[in-house]
């Protein structure tokens, strides 16, 4: 096992490094990787993607990055891999070591103890494919997504492989009713005493936070929209920093819009024609859907406030360190509202038992007391702004805008009923180039 030193060692650290290092020390708790490694759709995904695109690995050098027990680069050392590079930047290092060793694979899987930015390989060596569970809640929480674009650029080959090779990001309106009934409404009714105030608390609590949770299908009230696709062939670590997405879509079931899900889905692509014209390999994908099996990451929602009703006393909400709150950041901001929250980061372990993260500040409305009822083919729309932090590029701020579909200019092309775009996407998808269609299915 190779290990690189740690920046700092000689001073005091500073609190990048601080931060890196109780973000790495989380996952040290084996449960973490319990939570993960009992994920079936998630851990099944990547043994088909490798076991069904052997010819990827077979007498190739291959990268795990943030190997964790070395799940990964045990699959691709049965896949016949020459070499599987782990790096692991926790104490799980150790582990991995002795996991490839009980498993046969000692002289296959090189554990190195580093973040993968401070690692080299011998004779500046390339690998031929890496493989990275990088993803989190939404997709970009946590955000190794830099860590593995680096090592990309760093050690993969000039026609080497990366999985997963695509991922993207889906939102769609849907009603919270079991929310609202188990955690807001619930308020209603205690001994015959006026809660109201606690009612709002409770909303605005919510409003603050984005819930990791499951959705129902039936809770769904349109059509999922893909709001961002990442080639992660090419994509850039500029790209992921800062990004916006305005989205329009028609209502194709009558319902109660109260929140915003969203959540990711993930192609290993292994396909490629042999020698004699051939396809080989398989297309794999990873969803976290409401239509798909649940995993660990669920679904994320933001909360838009609707149905509690205003009292002439609001509550203040008080914003300190410790509340907590789902995941990394949401600033919901409804039409009729300018509510702006930002939230931080807590450790992953915190993230994968109960969602908690630290508040730094919040100032938002709740909205009036009405249902939000929404009709069939009646549109709505939202604007969606992911911001990286400059200190730490594992934390997002995320920004929901609902935007009126009759004033706000909708994209190109745009999914949504209206005749004016309903027409201008059919035109566009007729157009023999093409270079316009976002094809996210």
């Amino acid at each position: 096992m190779t290990s690189a030193g740690e920046a700092g060692r000689g001073g005091s650290p500073g609190a990048d490094e601080k931060t890196n290092e109780e973000y790495f020390a989380s996952y040290e708790d084996v449960e973490i990787h319990r939570l993960m490694v009992s994920d079936a759709p998630r851990t099944q995904a990547y043994a088909s993607a490798i076991r069904k695109n052997k010819h990827l690995f077979e007498g190739k050098v291959a990268m795990d990055v943030g190997a964790g027990t070395g799940i990964l680069s045990l699959f691709m050392a049965a896949a016949g891999a020459r070499r599987v590079h782990a790096v692991e930047a926790s104490g799980m290092a150790a582990i991995i070591d002795k996991v490839a060793e009980d498993n046969g694979f000692r002289d296959v899987i090189q554990v190195h103890h580093a973040r993968v930015e401070d690692v080299t390989l011998p004779d500046d060596e390339k690998v031929d494919v890496i493989v990275s569970e990088w993803m989190g809640f939404y997709l970009l929480h946590e955000s190794m997504l830099n860590s593995v674009i680096s090592a990309r650029d760093r050690f993969l080959s000039e026609d080497g492989t990366i999985f997963p090779s695509e991922a993207r990001i889906y939102a769609c309106p849907c009603s919270l009713q079991t929310l609202y009934r188990e955690q807001i409404n619930f308020w209603d009714d205690v001994y015959d005493f006026n809660m109201t105030a606690v009612k709002n608390y409770a909303l605005k609590s919510k409003m603050i936070k984005p819930e990791v949770c499951l959705i129902k299908e039936d809770d769904l009230l349109a059509e999922p929209a893909c709001v961002k696709r990442f080639n992660l062939r090419w994509v850039t670590e500029e790209e992921v920093k800062l990004f916006a997405e305005t989205t329009f879509v028609g209502i194709n079931q009558p319902g109660t819009y109260q929140g915003l899900s969203l959540w990711f889905e993930c192609d290993f692509d292994g396909r490629e024609y042999d020698e004699d014209g051939q396809e080989v390999g398989a297309l794999i994908t990873l969803s976290t859907s409401p239509m798909s099996p649940a995993t660990h990451w669920k679904q994320t929602v933001v909360v838009l406030g609707y149905g509690v009703a205003q009292t002439p006393e609001q509550p203040a909400l008080l914003c300190q360190e410790n509340l907590n709150a789902s995941i990394d950041s949401v600033c919901p901001s409804p039409a009729t509202n300018n509510g702006k929250t930002e939230v931080h980061n807590g450790s992953p372990q915190q993230n994968l038992e109960n969602g908690s993260q630290n508040m730094e500040t919040c100032d938002n409305t709740i909205q009036p007391d009405f249902a939000n009822l929404v009709e069939k083919d009646e549109v709505v729309g939202w604007k969606l702004v992911f911001a990286q932090s400059e200190e730490n590029t594992r934390h997002y701020t995320m920004t929901v805008e609902m935007l009126d579909p009759e004033e706000v200019e909708h994209p190109m092309p745009c999914g949504c009923p209206t005749p004016r775009c309903a027409i201008i996407a059919k035109m566009m998808e007729q157009d023999e180039d093409g270079n316009d269609i976002i094809d996210c299915t």
